[in-house]
C-alpha cells in the first residue's frame, strides 16, 4: 500500500473515532439527566396513595447539614378532611340553656357531625391539659410505644401535676403517654413532646399546630405539650370537642382515656406504678368511652367528654367552669334529649 494512502485511511479512522466518542459524551449527560429527574421526582398518584411515617428533613446540596438536617421528624398519618360541624336548628344558644356554671360548652352528635348545644363555644380560652389530648393523639400516631424516652432536665423541672421522672432516665413511650392521659402529669407531657420534636419543643409544638389544622381546628394555638402555658396555649370548646371526636379513631388513644385503672413497671424503683384517671364520669356516668381532664388557676375547670347511648355518641366540653362534674352531666342528658 502507497504512503498516501495509508495516510488518508489514518486521518479517516481518527474521524470516526472523534465522531463516536462525541455522540457517546452527549447521550451519556442526557441519559444521566433523565436518570435524575426519575429518581428525584415522585409521580403524584404514587403519593396520594402513601401514608408517610418519618421524614428527614435535608439541605440543599449546595448548603451545610446541619444537626437539624438530619432529625427524623414523625409526620401524622394522611387523615380525610371533615366539613366543620353544623348546628342544629336553636342549638347555638344566646344564653347558657342547661344552667350550666361553665363560661363556654358544646355538645357535639359525632355521627351527624352536628352540634348539639353550644355557649361560646368560639370564644378562644387557656385549656388547661386538655391540650394532652393532641400531645396524646401524636404520640398514638407515631406509635412504637416500647421506644425509650430519655428525660431532660428542662422536663424533669415541670410544675405539678409530675410523675416524679428522673434527669437521664429512660421510660418507655407507652408508660409516659399513660402517665399523660391518666395521671395528667406534666412532665411525662413535656418529655414526650420534646422527644417527637428531636430534643426541640418549638419543633413539637409546630407539629401539634399542624395537625390542629388538619382536623379542622380554627381557633385554636398550641404552645405547650402539657397545657400550663395559659398565656398563648389557646383553643376553644368547638375546637377541643372536634379534636376528641376524631382522636378517638386512632385505637391507641382510645383505648388510653377509656381506661380507669393502669399499673406499669417502674424501672426507677424496681416496681409498679398504678395511675388512675382523673376522668370521673368513666365511673359515674353510664356510656362515658373517654375523655380528658383540665385545671389551672387561670383557665379555671375544663373537661372533654366522650359518651355513646346506642348508636349515638356525644363529645361535650365544658372549659372555664367551677364545676365540672356537675356541669357535664347535665349537658349530655340536656344534648341527648335534644338530638333523639
Amino acid at each position: 500500500m502507497r504512503p498516501l494512502h495509508v495516510l488518508l485511511l489514518a486521518i479517516l479512522v481518527i474521524g470516526l473515532i472523534g465522531f463516536t466518542t462525541k455522540v457517546l459524551t452527549d447521550g451519556g449527560e442526557a441519559g444521566g439527566s433523565s436518570a435524575t429527574t426519575a429518581v428525584g421526582s415522585t409521580p403524584a398518584a404514587a403519593t396520594g396513595n402513601q401514608t408517610p411515617t418519618t421524614t428527614t428533613v435535608a439541605a440543599a446540596p449546595s448548603e451545610p447539614k446541619t444537626a437539624r438536617d438530619s432529625i427524623e421528624l414523625p409526620l401524622a398519618p394522611l387523615v380525610v378532611r371533615r366539613p366543620a360541624p353544623t348546628y342544629m336548628a336553636g342549638a347555638e344558644s344566646p344564653a347558657n340553656q342547661p344552667g350550666l356554671a361553665a363560661g363556654s360548652y358544646v355538645a357535639l352528635d359525632v355521627e351527624k357531625n352536628q352540634i348539639v348545644l353550644a355557649y361560646d363555644d368560639t370564644q378562644r380560652r387557656p385549656v388547661a391539659s386538655l391540650t394532652k389530648m393532641m400531645t396524646g393523639l401524636l404520640v398514638s400516631e407515631a406509635g412504637n410505644l416500647a421506644h425509650m424516652v430519655t428525660v431532660s432536665e428542662i422536663a424533669a423541672a415541670v410544675e405539678q401535676n409530675k410523675d416524679g421522672l428522673i434527669i437521664g432516665n429512660r421510660y418507655p413511650r407507652g408508660v409516659l403517654l399513660y402517665s399523660a392521659l391518666l395521671g395528667s402529669n406534666n412532665d411525662a407531657a413535656a418529655a414526650l413532646g420534646e422527644d417527637l420534636g428531636g430534643g426541640n419543643y418549638g419543633r413539637f409544638y409546630r407539629q401539634m399546630n399542624r395537625r390542629g389544622k388538619q382536623l379542622g381546628l380554627t381557633g385554636t394555638q398550641y404552645a405547650s405539650s402539657s397545657g400550663l402555658n395559659d398565656a398563648t396555649n389557646l383553643s376553644t370548646a368547638r375546637d377541643q370537642a372536634i379534636l376528641l371526636a376524631r382522636a378517638l379513631e386512632n385505637p391507641i388513644f382510645a383505648r388510653a382515656v377509656r381506661t380507669w385503672r393502669h399499673t406499669v413497671r417502674w424501672n426507677d424503683t424496681g416496681g409498679k406504678r398504678t395511675y388512675e384517671n382523673h376522668n370521673k364520669m368513666l365511673q359515674t356516668f353510664a356510656g362515658t368511652i373517654g375523655g380528658k381532664t383540665g385545671f389551672t388557676t387561670l383557665a379555671g375547670g375544663c373537661l372533654a367528654v366522650a359518651v355513646r347511648r346506642g348508636d349515638r355518641t356525644i363529645v361535650g366540653v365544658v372549659l372555664g367552669s367551677n364545676d365540672v362534674w356537675g356541669d357535664m352531666p347535665r349537658l349530655m342528658n340536656a344534648a341527648f334529649k335534644r338530638a333523639s
